[in-house]
């Protein structure tokens, strides 16, 4: 009998920045997102048109960099930040989203791609990241506080979602001389 991989005992991915030819990886994670119904708001797949386009703004605008996790020349995950608030005295603030190819959860891939935005974060100008995560979303949840993040607030029936109105915890990760825990 073969042993299961744990994060420990994983194959490290490659941390890099996302380029145009990882258009369709990224949106087949992203639409299993969708279906899963707890990493995403969205409830309509994405098309490959606006991931093209998704990619080519995050390329056009460093501060807000899409990043994949590659293992074996495949897209296993992705993490991006995006603007938070349009008002200047919050640009030094981002929100963060993180997706991971289902049967990668659970193995560290979304861990290696938070820590790997957060050691970025300073570089990109940033003193907090901010995120929501439905609050059934156990793993989410964990995954923040493996990293550093701390939850901050909760919305009541916030996110509507097939008619059902869910709620939503609100995480934060405060950037220090130290990015990562």
């Amino acid at each position: 009998m073969q042993a299961m991989a744990t994060p420990e005992s994983a194959a490290r991915p490659l941390i890099r920045p996302a380029h145009e030819d990882d258009a369709a990886s990224l949106r087949e994670i992203f639409n299993e997102a969708v279906q899963d119904g707890l990493a995403t708001f969205d409830h309509e797949p994405r098309s490959l048109e606006e991931q093209r386009r998704l990619l080519a703004t995050a390329a056009q605008h460093t501060r807000h960099p899409i990043q994949v996790a590659e293992l074996r020349g495949w897209v296993i995950g992705w993490i991006t930040v995006q603007t938070y608030d349009t008002r200047p005295q919050l640009d030094d603030v981002g929100e963060v989203t993180v997706f991971v190819r289902r049967e990668f959860r659970k193995l560290g891939v979304g861990r290696q791609l938070m820590r790997a935005i957060q050691a970025e974060a300073r570089n990109l100008g940033y003193r907090k990241f901010l995120g929501h995560v439905l609050a059934d979303n156990a793993d989410s949840r964990h995954l923040c506080r493996a990293c550093g993040w701390r939850e901050v607030g909760r919305y009541l029936q916030h996110a509507r979602q097939q008619g059902i109105l869910r709620d939503v915890v609100l995480v934060e990760y405060l950037v220090s001389e130290t990015t990562t825990p």
